[in-house]
């Protein structure tokens, strides 16, 4: 049997010859094109369900959607094929597709799965499945960069796999345009919001043993998303709402104030920016860099086809306007899609590690203070997760968020307010900071790594969101 990654190669149509993940001038697209195919083929394709995922009919939007209301109910597939998936043993799998709205209003597909413990925890001696409604980060612009089509939920064990285990019923809300055929406005708050509080009400209708009562949870991008759903339920509340979990959240998408970065994210976000305010691409990129983004979102390339994209340049090879995050279009996107600065619903929960080389601690740090300054009684926390990463402040926290959502379902009451905390080892200076492993998952045929960090080639690369707003 030819090995995988000779497979994998060949599915990209490039000879092991070709490979070049380290060397490519910004001006030389053929290069650029070659490893993010590569970087496509090694990475992305191996933890996909399905490629295209246009060929999974779960996808296709009903002829009937035009009337719909939000959260109705379109598809329902109670039980998924698991071995498609690398979940845990002894976890199932649904998917359901549901009605949301798009930035004008209008009824639109969305799509989510649901990951299912073994057994519900009981609060009370209900035998309902209590209900984490989970807001995922930052997987790529792209239909196809879905995460009820990613193998491993995208968070396995740093989340969604330790929700189930703890006995959760996980609700992964995939945002309007992944997975459904719609334009993805990435970094749009308060769009993915609507996405999550209708995948709850859809949910509960379509699985009774859901219960009625649940908490929000989301992690970068999705930590503004969570944070944009404490305030949605403000405004718009549906029921049975106790509280949120925004970890490592860039409350403010882009500095208005300063120069772009070198990051993919900040490239991405330009294709949100360019749909729904008008900004022109094409005078803002370099030709080469642009032709290189649009290609990673043809082929369906999602994070790491990005990386691969950008990996090794920075923002003067990237763009010819390094001051487009001045412009107004820029401005107006941040203005309307920023969180922070607005009461909430319920109690909310920030977690931010120290050492965030991705989501600066300014930013969350100053959506922490313009909330406390209209939160009234309402409960805000942020805890400083000391020497953590980006990923690994989930981990280290593991133990404080997963206490915090059972004492919502409990019902424990909350100090009033606003306060601050730190969370830190015994063992600084000891403690593992890096994710340096792989989960790994035997299949029939080839055991298949689904990685949880950057490829090693990327690791000096600056993808980090803009640090907050001055």
């Amino acid at each position: 049997m030819r090995s995988l990654s000779l497979i994998l190669l060949s599915v990209a149509g490039l000879a092991p010859s070709q490979i070049n993940l380290t060397s490519c001038s910004s001006t030389d697209l053929a290069c650029i094109e070659n490893r993010t195919r590569v970087d496509q083929a090694l990475i992305e394709l191996p933890n996909f369900v399905t490629y295209p995922i246009q060929d999974d009919p779960f996808y296709t939007t009903p002829a009937n959607i035009s009337g719909a209301t939000p959260g109705q109910i379109l598809k329902v597939e109670r039980q998924c094929n698991v071995s498609a998936y690398d979940i845990p043993p002894g976890q199932a799998l649904s998917r359901i597709m549901y009605a949301s709205v798009d930035n004008f209003g209008n009824i639109v597909p969305a799509t989510a799965a649901i990951l299912w413990p073994f057994t519900p925890k009981s609060f009370n001696g209900s035998s309902d499945y209590p209900l984490i409604a989970w807001a995922h980060g930052t997987t790529g612009i792209d239909r196809q960069c879905a995460v009820s089509n990613i193998r491993n939920l995208q968070y396995d064990f740093r989340s969604v796999f330790t929700l189930a285990n703890m006995g959760y019923a996980v609700v992964l809300a995939d945002y309007v345009g992944l997975g459904s055929d719609n334009f993805f406005n990435y970094l749009a708050y308060k769009l993915h919001a609507n996405d999550v509080v209708y995948s709850v009400v859809a949910a509960q209708s379509a699985f009774l043993q859901l219960s009625k009562e649940w908490v929000s949870f989301g992690h970068s991008e999705g930590g503004g998303v969570a944070w944009a759903v404490g305030e949605r339920q403000a405004t718009d509340p549906i029921p049975g709402f106790l509280g949120t979990i925004a970890a490592a959240p860039p409350p403010f998408q882009l500095d208005n104030t300063s120069p772009v970065d070198s990051s993919v994210f900040t490239a991405f976000l330009s294709f949100t920016i360019s749909h729904l305010y008008g900004l022109n691409l094409s005078a803002i990129f370099k030709p080469v860099p642009l032709q290189a983004l649009q290609l990673v979102q043809s082929i369906g390339g999602c994070n790491d086809a990005g990386y691969a994209a950008f990996a090794t340049f920075n923002a003067s090879e990237i763009y010819s306007n390094t001051s487009w995050p001045m412009s107004q279009p820029a401005i107006d996107f941040v203005n309307d899609y920023a969180v922070s600065g607005r009461p909430l619903g319920g109690p909310m929960l920030i977690l931010q590690g120290s050492a965030d080389t991705v989501v600066g601690t300014e930013g969350s740090a100053a959506g922490f203070n313009a909330t406390c300054a209209v939160s009234g009684n309402t409960s805000v926390e942020y805890v400083s997760v000391v020497d953590m990463d980006h990923n690994p402040s989930l981990y280290a926290s593991q133990r404080l968020w997963l206490a915090w959502i059972e004492d919502r379902f409990n019902h424990v009451p909350l100090q009033d307010g606003c306060r601050t905390s730190n969370l830190s080892s015994a063992f600084a200076g000891n403690v593992q900071l890096a994710e340096r492993f792989e989960v790994g998952y035997t299949k029939p045929w080839i055991t298949i790594f689904s990685s949880t960090f950057l490829p090693s080639y990327l690791w000096a690369s600056d993808l980090g969101f803009a640090q907050g707003l001055s």
